[in-house]
């Protein structure tokens, strides 16, 4: 593992272990709502065995259509939203740093969203097949925003292509 680099006077004197602190704290959310996503999984399992048949729900392909676009929407608005957020970078270091962190817990709390639609879709219509298509939309969210180190110090430094 390398060492990191000291940083330089356009890094706005931002001590290294500042950076290294938000973006842990970073992690640590993305990992917790990925790790929620394994708790989706488990209660689709059980749900599975012990619900029994589903009603007859008229309009139940509108509200299919209608959640896997707004989760394909998601996918869309997530990397508006983090570009937005990051674009025109305060002069402050540490104000960067703060706004790493908040668009890398919107975009991994955006991430939770398709499971959740996965699991109203579960239980209005019986159908594993649309949650574990929208778990996959939620993990492929969570990898696409993944927060990491090199993208972080390049913005912290020189106050952008963090994305």
């Amino acid at each position: 593992m390398t060492q990191p680099t000291p940083m330089s006077g356009a890094a706005l004197d931002v001590p290294v272990h500042k950076i290294e602190v938000a973006h842990r704290q970073a992690q640590v959310v993305t990992g917790a709502i990925a790790g929620s996503l394994v708790v989706y999984a488990a209660m689709i399992e059980v749900l599975r065995r012990t619900l029994p048949a589903p009603e007859d729900f008229a309009s139940f392909e509108m509200l299919r259509i209608a959640l896997f676009a707004f989760a394909g929407v998601l996918v869309f608005t997530s990397t508006v939203l983090k570009g937005t957020i990051l674009r025109n970078p305060p002069a402050s270091g540490d104000m960067r740093i703060a706004r790493l962190r908040t668009a890398s817990i919107i975009t991994a709390a955006f991430a939770e969203v398709p499971v959740i639609f996965g699991l109203v879709l579960f239980i209005v219509g019986r159908q594993t097949s649309d949650f574990y298509i929208l778990l996959l939309v939620s993990i492929y969210m969570l990898v696409r925003h993944f927060p990491r180190r090199e993208q972080w110090e390049s913005y912290v430094r020189r106050g952008g292509a963090a994305r």
